[in-house]
């Protein structure tokens, strides 16, 4: 006769394993993302920094909750735009790295974490209204973000989180009205 209490054991530790491993399928789309951030030359330690944060946040985030998975899922939509934008900006004026706070390449940044903070109001927006997983998509989105700009330098940083937070929030009002 098998025991309940041993078979329940074995039932749920089985259960947990099934889900750290969906959690850590994360990993098939943070890949080539981190690698193409870390063929870059110029700040290869900061990038490893933001990667190896964002895969345990994103990890966390997934195995705790449902809604965890679908805030990294659109945290990860969201922060690809402004890392893509950062890489390409890199490539074509390297002395962005170097510009001031006051600079186009702070309003590059700020114009494409707006774009960034409306992709996030526009996943969340199926969303119960007092939800606060937008935080969390947010915070994936600043992460993932993180891995092209901040090599471009902390005033690029300020203005895409800044950009995604007014993005949001102007979608936001945007959405609410009739």
């Amino acid at each position: 006769m098998v025991n309940l209490e041993t078979l329940t054991a074995r039932s749920l530790r089985h259960y947990e394993l099934g889900r750290l491993r969906m959690a850590v399928r994360v990993a098939i789309v943070l890949g080539p993302i981190v690698a193409i951030c870390l063929l870059e030359p110029v700040g290869r330690e900061a990038c490893a920094c933001c990667a190896g944060l964002l895969f345990v946040a994103s990890v966390w985030l997934r195995f705790r909750s449902r809604g965890g998975v679908e805030s990294v899922t659109t945290g990860l939509l969201a922060g690809l735009i402004p890392l893509a934008a950062a890489l390409v900006l890199t490539r074509l004026d390297p002395g962005c790295a170097v510009a001031g706070p006051i600079s186009y390449c702070t309003g590059f940044s700020l114009l494409i974490g707006g774009a960034a903070g409306a992709v996030v109001m526009l996943c969340e927006r199926g969303r119960a209204p007092l939800s606060n997983h937008w935080l969390l998509a947010v915070a994936v989105a600043l992460l993932t973000a993180s891995l092209g700009c901040i090599r471009l330098g902390m005033a690029s940083m300020a203005g895409v989180a800044l950009g995604i937070l007014v993005g949001r929030a102007s979608m936001r009002g945007a959405s609410v009205a009739p």
